[in-house]
């Protein structure tokens, strides 16, 4: 169980470092890893999708953005530590393609995407799950990322709502999967 924990952990601690290499490099540099950000419908743009949430425009979206995905990223690997790596892969996924396709002309970076896919993912599942663990969790979520919620609205022209937005509804999809394969996975056992 350690080990499993451990590589969580792993996990986490390798994507701050992604995410604070490139902003070094990209400081260093300045603006050479621009062209790697999501900029919609652009095909030369496309690649976007694979690299855009590792870029960061400054020193507070980038820490603010590790702090967040660390402690929800923690509490997915304390639900269920092997699907964090999963999750996370969907709200990335899932939310740049639908940036890339629906999102405004603007450049598009930053974690915020896979960050709301783990909010969401957290809140959704602890609601379909209905376990003790799993329904506390998501009330602490609730109560300390609760105003996570007004991201989805475009409120500061600045801000990837888009990116939020679909992170959020890959992360509440991907609960609602889990949450009911979890049900089945539990029914079954229970009959045995």
């Amino acid at each position: 169980m350690k080990k499993e924990y451990s590589g969580a952990t792993s996990f986490i601690i390798t994507v701050v470092l992604i995410c604070v290499g490139v902003y070094l490099l990209d400081f260093m540099t300045p603006g050479s890893l621009r062209h790697y950000g999501l900029l919609p419908r652009n095909t030369n743009y496309m690649f976007g999708i694979f690299t855009y949430p590792f870029l960061h425009g400054s020193s507070s979206h980038l820490i603010g953005n590790m702090v967040s995905f660390s402690v929800l990223a923690y509490l997915v690997s304390r639900l269920r530590h092997q699907r964090l790596i999963t999750v996370f892969v969907i709200s990335w996924l899932l939310s740049g393609a639908a940036v890339w396709v629906f999102g405004r002309s603007s450049m598009h970076i930053g974690l915020s995407g896979v960050i709301y896919g783990l909010w969401a993912y957290l809140i959704v599942y602890g609601l379909m799950y209905r376990s003790l663990k799993s329904i506390f969790i998501s009330v602490v979520v609730m109560i300390f990322y609760g105003s996570m919620v007004w991201g989805v609205f475009p409120i500061n022209r600045w801000v990837s709502f888009e990116s939020h937005l679909f992170g959020a509804l890959a992360g509440a999809l991907s609960g609602y999967l889990f949450a009911k394969q979890d049900d089945r996975r539990d029914l079954k056992q229970q009959r045995r």
